[in-house]
């Protein structure tokens, strides 16, 4: 059965990387009934983002190359630019992924196969970590990989996937049927609006599976490698307005009890590490855990206190400099 694809990729001043993308895809095997719409959405770039789409344009393959502008500074714009454009081709499937991904030769063939008749309404993949010459460094601990963007539930199909599980932006696929349902990504959101669009499928009850053969690679890179931008990266995964409360949770001062009584753990661990013996990555890692935690709370407070203040407090902890945080 013919399928209609639109890769949605959203950029914002990476023309070098984006180019490293945009070669990795024309080089993709694509099935002889599937129809290819890739639309890269130039969010306000300054750099020569926009002359390296116009010279790609010509003779662009596979499918078409389209070349979108959003103005309203965001990522989370940007994609609901992207999902607009497609339906207005026509496209069925949505595949969203980043300015500086590297494609398996058969992504576009596995998308075609998964998301055919019977096929979920929303799906995530493998994100591979490509990592520069002398490897992670020393504090790196594996469960940080979502930090450089990396992504491995296993080798095997789960659907239903964990109840946490939500598919990374830089390789989530979904019905184009499934935005006209539950809505698109959330505007309020500056980070992690992908997560919060898979909590949601999940609580409407959509079908949502982890696909390890859809499967793309991360070049990481170097200027993320250090601890600054792994701490700011970490509050702001924390960070979420009061509203977001569940209401089957204890809150004591609009944030989870549970997440008090663990940082308060946290943070007598990471005091008795070193008496300890315990690694440099184990106790980075919880130092993390503590980071995030803190822009959970504050982001509660804030936003409840204050919240004409909020919107902007969240923007700026939210928004990358440089493509560092």
């Amino acid at each position: 059965m013919p399928v209609h694809i639109a890769v949605i990729i959203c950029t914002w001043n990476r023309a070098a990387v984006l180019s490293d993308t945009l070669d990795s895809l024309a080089a993709l095997h694509c099935p002889a009934d599937t129809q290819v719409e890739v639309l890269v959405v130039d969010n306000n770039s300054t750099d020569t983002t926009q002359d390296l789409l116009s010279a790609r344009m010509t003779g662009w393959a596979p499918g078409r190359l389209h070349a979108l502008f959003e103005p309203r500074q965001g990522k989370q714009f940007a994609l609901n630019a992207g999902i607009a454009q497609a339906r207005a081709l026509g496209c069925q499937v949505l595949a969203f992924t980043d300015d500086d991904i590297l494609f398996q030769p058969d992504w576009l063939a596995q998308i075609a196969d998964v998301f055919g008749p019977g096929g979920p309404a929303l799906a995530g993949g493998r994100t591979a970590l490509q990592w520069p010459d002398g490897g992670p460094p020393a504090w790196y601990h594996e469960r940080m990989a979502a930090i450089v963007g990396g992504v491995d539930l296993g080798p095997e199909r789960l659907a239903p996937p964990p109840p946490d599980y939500s598919p990374a932006g830089a390789n989530l696929v979904a019905q184009i049927s499934l935005f006209d349902r539950v809505g698109g990504f959330s505007e309020t959101h500056f980070r992690h609006m992908d997560f919060e669009f898979g909590q949601r499928c999940l609580r409407r009850g959509e079908a949502v599976a982890y696909e390890p053969g859809l499967c793309v690679t991360a070049p990481v890179d170097p200027a993320m490698l250090t601890r600054r931008y792994f701490r700011r990266w970490s509050l702001k995964a924390g960070i979420s307005p009061w509203t977001e409360m569940q209401p089957d949770v204890k809150h004591v001062a609009w944030v989870p009890l549970w997440l008090y009584r663990r940082a308060l753990q946290d943070a007598v661990f990471w005091l008795l590490a070193p008496l300890h013996g315990t690694s440099e990555a184990e106790r980075f890692a919880c130092e993390l855990r503590l980071w995030r935690a803190w822009g959970t709370v504050a982001s509660r407070w804030i936003s409840r206190l204050r919240p004409a203040a909020y919107p902007d407090w969240a923007a700026q902890r939210s928004q990358k400099k440089k493509n560092v945080y």
